[in-house]
């Protein structure tokens, strides 16, 4: 039964992989990609109209990805942060306000430093750059979101991005955004940070869509979209074996 288990995992593995690699190559075909849509997120949606007048208004963009710490199972929400930064960044080398990114982890808020340059660099505006733009701003979460909710009130800040593994200390930073009447996005993959989250942001990214700003921002990235179309027919495939499982019991297949 292991060896089958086994089996099945890898097969599955591979399913995906051969999806993924077959949709991105698809995808990067500008005409082609036109035929697979990815459904609405509003948070995606108002993300670059709502980046566009901060800018324009010499306000400040704030990013915090959360208090993650990298090389742990929380690697994955910080990460999602970092993507969201990257797309922000591009977009925000040519305020005067740089944005301002904040996180709980020293090795997270390297990555992001490295996110910021990186853009900078892209835009050929390389002495611009200031490291100092990104904040380690404590070592436990209620530290950290303390750290965050000031940068918030200190920078002026329009446009809050709450992207990243927080838990309840997520309600701390976006009650400081909503005192200072920061239009907020709001993600995490916890699940207690979820349910502060989603009283207390403008707009909330529930589930799978924190790490869904690849496909979405910018156009998206091909690989990004492959992966999600990938998860959604890998989806209907298990919906639909699982009644075919079911009959196939019932008239004694196996």
């Amino acid at each position: 039964m292991d060896f089958w288990a086994l089996v099945f995992g890898f097969g599955i593995i591979a399913l995906m992989a051969g999806m993924i690699i077959g949709l991105g190559i698809l995808l990067r075909n500008p005409e082609r990609s036109k035929l697979l849509a990815l459904r609405s997120v509003d948070a995606f949606d108002e993300l670059p109209q709502k980046a566009g007048e901060s800018i324009e208004s010499g306000m400040r963009i704030h990013i915090s990805i959360g208090s993650g710490t990298v090389g742990t199972q929380t690697t994955t929400g910080a990460l999602a942060g970092i993507t969201v930064l990257d797309t922000v960044a591009e977009a925000a080398t040519i305020s005067d306000k740089p944005p301002v990114v904040t996180a709980g982890d020293g090795g997270a808020i390297i990555l992001a430093q490295s996110a910021l340059r990186r853009a900078y660099a892209k835009q050929n505006v390389l002495e611009r750059y200031d490291p100092l733009t990104g904040h380690m701003t404590g070592t436990t979460p209620l530290a950290f979101a303390a750290g965050a909710a000031s940068a918030i009130r200190d920078e002026t800040v329009s446009v809050s991005l709450l992207i990243g593994n927080f838990s309840n200390e997520i309600a701390l930073i976006a009650d400081s955004g909503s005192n200072e009447g920061t239009y907020q996005i709001v993600g995490t993959d916890n699940i207690q940070g979820q349910a502060a989250a989603y009283v207390t942001g403008d707009e909330v990214l529930v589930g799978e869509d924190v790490y869904a700003s690849g496909a979405y921002l910018l156009g998206g990235k091909p690989f990004h979209r492959a992966s999600l179309h990938a998860q959604d027919i890998l989806r209907l495939l298990i919906i639909a074996a699982i009644p075919i499982g079911i009959i196939a019991k019932i008239a004694g297949f196996f």
